[in-house]
């Protein structure tokens, strides 16, 4: 998981991005009863887009993940709080340091997703604000927005 901070920090220190306009695919939840406290997520797919001048460049933030931090698993707890777990695969230098993550918290409409965590500290912040595109039993999307360095990055 560390690596995958590092990472992730590291390409958006590295890269700026423009945001576009947010488009929100249907936050609500397919199904009524459904609860996102206690839901466990994998992150599957992570890109990032930025710009040189005109140009555009697609970045796949996940193909440059370690294969060991591609299983790990974030629990988005009822009371709130953020558990991360270290899939089969291990890290070489894998430790319980990310156990207790950090602090989730959702808007009331589902469209915006704060996430604090002192693992964000290396992109000057301790809590992304996310925009939700997609929330249900299968599958959450979010976008989110860093300045580091005088750099803005969407991702």
């Amino acid at each position: 998981m560390k690596k995958l901070l590092f990472i992730l920090a590291s390409v958006i220190v590295l890269f700026g991005s423009c945001a576009k306009d947010t488009v929100y695919v249907d936050p609500k939840s397919a199904d009524a009863g459904f609860s996102f406290g206690g839901t466990t997520w994998s992150l599957i797919a992570s890109t990032s887009v930025f710009y040189f001048g005109q140009d555009k460049f697609d970045f796949d933030l996940y193909a440059l993940m370690p294969e060991c931090s591609k299983d790990d698993l974030m629990t988005f707890n009822k009371n709130n709080t953020i558990t991360g777990s270290y899939g089969n695969l291990a890290c070489a230098n894998q430790d319980n340091s990310y156990t207790n993550f950090g602090t989730w918290k959702l808007s009331t409409d589902n469209k915006i997703l704060e996430i604090s965590s002192s693992a964000f500290n290396v992109v000057g912040t301790n809590m992304l604000k996310c925009d939700v595109l997609a929330l249900n039993e299968n599958n959450l999307q979010i976008k989110y927005q860093t300045t580091a360095n005088g750099i803005t990055t969407t991702t």
